[in-house]
């Protein structure tokens, strides 16, 4: 059902606030989407192009969905939706005469697109003893499975899980340390585990379906507690719990997620993802013998659907009223962990082994771990010591054996950009500006730190690593209270000031991002094309950056959980959002991807970029 289930009205991961058709804007993500539009004419401006490949649109209240993609057989990107097929400027699309209409080519995709909607998959197939057919997310399309050993990397050596509550068997695999089954889970016995009754089904009720690619399980039932139905507050513990997995194992925890999507890289699914399994165009290398297929989901108000193009995997996120999983999106090879909860959803389970593996990944390739977490857990790249003087600055990385020398802050902008220059009244220093598709962003980080004038600065503002001469380079970290200029924001409380911009610690006439203008910003540039909006210097070597549209994003760290760090590979900006959750713009520069994340484990201490009111 494309990217409408990824992020909900409440607890989001790129979501502004939800609402009528008048709230509409271009990159609002309402209701889930990744663009949503009140007309045809509106979405008509918004072409379907490499940036947006992958990407979903809801022109109206959900009348219309589409879905951009790569027409490989006449070189176009088209927005695919459920009755016609439209061009980037918003008419239909006429196949060229040199094509053939009739070709079943997995590269093709015709005028007229044989999908239900771009939201939900045809889910007819047949099952024999021999083969097992399902739907694609492309037209005409399908994956067919000799058998379950199809699913697995033959190059890799699997482990053996049994059940000892059913006896039934199943591959496992350690990936960076950890032991993850490498296949969905199928248990079903209602009667020693009464919750599950009613509360686990096989992908169109066919038992056979869920021998081959497992069982889809409500979230209470995954986590084997009624205080887990759906929205209520899953408060159960503070790292993992066994749920529905055997003794000895759990279900994914929040931290476990975010580990596995940094370690493999969020544009990187294609690793996790089987060779088989999928449809049409959508394959995995499977390089970590997760083998992640795509045997669908159900959900209450579309019923079965999502097979073919994605895969959803239980996570348990404690005190927390929104279903969370990993998502592999097979047709952009992303993967993310990320929540929904505008209607209950069934996904599969992947148990965990409760014992921390002390051997290599089973993999038969070498894999790195990228040592940063994106938006839970923990940064754990080691607290960077700068040396700097009056006339230079110098950062270790993220990435080893890589490093940053600033002598000047005016190293950090693109020198064939014109920029403005903003001055704070009430210190006289000057800020460079740049205008971004409508908007003014300053384009280095706030240096403000009256305390005076301001007595909320006091004790909630720093410089990394505590030294003044980096904060007239780089800018200084603000917490949320700093940040909003409001008690009510402490960590963890509700920061209630209203859905409208807020000032916070900015100067007069300019405001903190709010969410709206955050992923505004971020899908201008683009999911996976950080480097066009990233500082020519100030990141690790092992980091592509052109800044192409002057905002030069530099990677200038934070403070969190006790430490100064992510200094070189990593940068986040703070985004006001009126809820407790502290959210920000996350720039992972080692991976080249920009995205408005949430983030509640701890308190967070991060640079400010104001926008001209």
């Amino acid at each position: 059902m494309f990217l409408k289930k990824i992020i909900p009205c409440i607890a989001l991961t790129f979501l502004v606030a939800c609402g009528d058709d008048d709230d509409f804007t271009p990159v609002a993500k309402n209701r889930g989407y990744d663009y949503a539009f009140v007309s045809k004419s509106e979405f008509a401006d918004y072409p379907c192009n490499d940036v947006r490949e992958g990407r979903d649109a809801v022109v109206g209240r959900d009348k219309d969905m589409y879905t951009c993609v790569f027409n490989r057989a006449d070189s176009v990107y088209l927005w695919v939706g459920n009755s016609d097929t439209l061009t980037a400027n918003g008419h239909e699309y006429k196949r060229s005469s040199s094509s053939s209409s009739s070709s079943s080519s997995d590269d093709e995709l015709s005028s007229s697109s044989s999908r239900n909607s771009s939201s939900s998959y045809s889910s007819s197939y047949s099952y024999s003893s021999s083969s097992y057919y399902g739907s694609s997310a492309n037209p005409s399309s399908s994956f067919s499975l000799e058998s379950k050993e199809d699913i697995f990397n033959p190059n890799i050596s699997y482990g053996i899980m049994t059940d000892p509550r059913d006896g039934k068997k199943y591959k496992t695999v350690v990936v960076n340390g950890q032991t993850w089954m490498a296949e969905n889970l199928n248990f079903a016995d209602s009667i020693n585990y009464p919750i599950l009754k009613g509360k686990t089904r096989c992908y169109q009720d066919d038992e056979n379906d869920c021998e081959l690619l497992g069982r889809f399980y409500s979230r209470d039932a995954a986590m084997n507690d009624s205080n887990c139905e759906y929205r209520s507050y899953c408060s159960l513990s503070s790292s993992s719990i066994q749920g529905i997995c055997p003794d000895g194992w759990h279900i994914v925890s929040y931290a476990e997620a975010e580990n596995l999507v940094d370690y493999v890289g969020a544009t990187s699914a294609n690793d996790v993802m089987s060779t088989h399994g999928w449809g049409g165009e959508v394959t995995g290398n499977n390089k970590y013998g997760l083998s992640f297929t795509s045997p669908g989901s159900w959900d209450s108000r579309d019923d079965f659907d999502s097979r073919g193009g994605y895969s959803y995997t239980w996570v348990f996120k404690n005190e927390s009223s929104a279903q969370h999983y990993i998502l592999i999106h097979g047709l952009a090879g992303k993967i993310t962990n990320t929540d929904f909860n505008s209607r209950e959803s069934y996904f599969t389970v992947r148990c965990i082994s409760d014992t921390r593996s002390t051997i290599p990944s089973s993999s038969s390739y070498s894999s790195s771990s990228i040592s940063s977490s994106s938006s839970s857990s923990s940064i754990s790249s080691s607290s960077i010591s700068s040396s700097s003087s009056s006339s230079a600055i110098s950062s270790s990385s993220v990435t080893p054996n890589s490093s940053f020398s600033i002598t000047s802050k005016e190293e950090l902008f693109n020198p064939a950009i014109s920029y403005g220059i903003m001055t704070d009244s009430r210190d006289n220093k000057t800020y460079r500006t740049i205008e971004v598709n409508g908007q003014t962003w300053m384009a280095e980080n706030l240096n403000f730190s009256d305390s005076l004038n301001y007595p909320l600065l006091q004790g909630n503002t720093l410089c990394y690593n505590n030294d003044p001469d980096d904060c007239e380079i780089f800018g200084r970290l603000y917490n949320r209270v700093a940040a909003t200029n409001s008690s009510e924001c402490a960590f963890g409380e509700e920061c209630a000031l209203g859905a409208d911009p807020i000032q916070g610690i900015c100067p007069d006439g300019w405001h903190l991002p709010i969410h709206s203008e955050a992923t505004k910003m971020t899908n201008y540039v683009g999911f996976t094309k950080a480097a066009d909006a990233l500082s020519l210097n100030g990141w690790g070597q092992t980091v592509t950056a052109n800044d192409i549209y002057g905002l030069s994003f530099a990677s200038t760290g934070r403070y969190a959980n006790g430490a100064f760090n992510g200094r070189g590979g990593y940068m986040h900006v703070w985004v006001y959002d009126n809820s407790a959750t502290q959210y920000y713009i996350l720039i992972q520069g080692t991976q080249g991807v920009i995205t408005v994340q949430p983030f509640t484990e701890w308190e967070m201490t991060m640079p400010i970029r104001c926008i001209k009111d």
